[in-house]
């Protein structure tokens, strides 16, 4: 779907991503990632990141299509009765504002199973699990040989990318994940999506 019809704006929290600080474990490995110029420190410095190396390797700004789709992932969106799923929680999260549209996002916790459901709203978010959290991450391998391709993106981050009943869940799965991570609110998590739809795909 064309960005040019994009009015995200009208829905979904807002946050200005310069004031969102990215923990330094977590930025280091993101600059490492996508070939930038020293640490990853801000949620701008993210979103220009990748927007520079998807430029260079792509030639152009990824669209609503470059979305990490599968036929059966554990993170979804519905809009107007038809459903999409995907392999991280990031994707669905933004479709929404892509389209400018509400929707329903469902998805599955990855270490104890737990659905959670996040309403994007006109006047806002709604999730149906008040201690939720959302984590954001990046393997701690990355090469950092040369901006990335989009493939190499999906496969360095949405492993790393989820949603949470709580802080202690998350806790428990970052133990055991060979990644640098960070948990933010979901009201965060949703607002990093509506400005990455709005700052890395709008031309």
């Amino acid at each position: 779907m064309s960005t040019e019809s994009f009015d995200g704006d009208s829905i979904g929290p807002r946050l200005d991503l310069a004031n969102l600080t990215i923990p330094a474990h977590v930025g280091e490995r993101l600059a490492a990632l996508h070939d930038a110029n020293g640490r990853i420190d801000t949620g701008a410095e993210w979103v220009k990141a990748i927007r520079a190396a998807s430029e260079r390797t792509q030639g152009e700004v990824p669209t609503e299509d470059d979305l990490c789709y599968v036929d059966d992932g554990d993170h979804s969106v519905e809009i107007d009765g038809e459903t999409a799923s995907f392999v991280c929680v990031l994707d669905p999260l933004a479709v929404p504002f892509l389209r400018g549209e509400p929707g329903t996002v469902r998805s599955t916790t990855p270490e104890d199973g737990e659905p959670i459901t996040i309403d994007v709203e006109r006047d806002g978010v709604t999730v149906d699990t008040d201690d939720a959290v959302v984590s954001i991450g990046v393997a701690r391998d990355v090469s950092g040989d040369g901006p990335p391709r989009q493939e190499d993106v999906y496969t360095e981050t949405c492993p790393y990318i989820h949603v949470f009943a709580s802080v202690d869940e998350y806790e428990r799965w970052a133990a055991e994940t060979d990644a640098a991570t960070t948990s933010l609110p979901v009201g965060t998590g949703v607002a990093i999506a509506r400005e990455l739809s709005r700052e890395l795909f709008e031309k």
